[in-house]
């Protein structure tokens, strides 16, 4: 087992550790508070990417050839990581704890690591014969993929809200998406709109939600919806004249 020092750099940029062995661990990685995810690759082959946090560690089964190098990469692009890895045979436990043992909490981690998102989307006043088109957008250059959690919809006039998963993009930002990390970054997500006198934009409705004027309808799914580069959650009100308000809860990441 050897200690191996690596900088991730932001641009995603890759870089080669020259080290054998079925055995990694990513023992420490700083990112200046951001996001310190690795893309790890065994033998720089195409399509064994393993996603790793500091602390991860992970062997390869005895069936895979051994690699002779590690190739890591910088998963988020929030800024560059220094750290170091334990790369060889064999596997090391360490048995010694001291302090306090702490119940990883995972939306708290993702809050203060900057990847945890919510986004209101607000239509302009309704206008006769006008349907309103709302959207969640990941832009097919993101990277990353958009883990939703709730979905909140509210009309001030009593209307049903078709949803849709597209990859047709609405025309005009109404903002983007806010950290649940009060000062932090906000999300590369977009949150758009538009008016239309067509009923909707696209084809295939995914699900109906629906409420009384001026209450809110809130969908929490069993499983979240998950929305790759590329594709949009769009919401249109089934009334037309009817004003709408979306709001999306999420988080982010790499999309490996």
């Amino acid at each position: 087992m050897q200690r191996y020092d690596f900088t991730a750099k932001a641009s995603g940029a890759s870089t080669v550790v020259n080290a054998p062995g079925r055995y990694i661990k990513y023992v420490t990685g700083n990112a200046g508070g951001n996001d310190a995810g690795l893309i790890v690759t065994p033998g720089g082959k195409p399509g064994s990417q393993i996603f790793m946090y500091p602390g991860m560690a992970m062997t390869l089964p005895d069936a895979a050839p051994e690699p002779n190098s590690w190739t890591v990469a910088n998963a988020a692009g929030a800024a560059d990581i220094s750290g170091y890895l334990v790369i060889g045979n064999g596997k090391i436990d360490d048995d010694t704890l001291s302090g306090v043992v702490q119940v990883v909490d995972g939306g708290k981690s993702r809050a203060l690591s900057g990847s945890a998102f919510l986004g209101m989307n607000l239509t302009p006043a309704p206008g006769a014969g006008l349907f309103q088109h709302v959207q969640l957008w990941n832009p097919a250059t993101s990277k990353k993929r958009l883990v939703v959690e709730q979905i909140e919809t509210v009309s001030t006039v009593a209307t049903g809200f078709n949803h849709y998963a597209t990859q047709i993009q609405l025309s005009t930002a109404n903002g983007a998406g806010n950290p649940k990390l009060f000062g932090g970054a906000v999300s590369t997500a977009g949150l758009l709109y538009k008016q239309s006198n067509a009923t909707s934009l696209w084809t295939g409705a995914e699900m109906l939600t629906n409420g009384p004027a001026n209450v809110t309808s809130v969908y929490k799914p069993t499983e979240p919806f998950v929305i790759p580069p590329g594709w949009g959650w769009g919401v249109v009100t089934q009334g037309s004249n009817a004003d709408l308000t979306v709001m999306w809860e999420w988080y982010e990441e790499p999309n490996v």
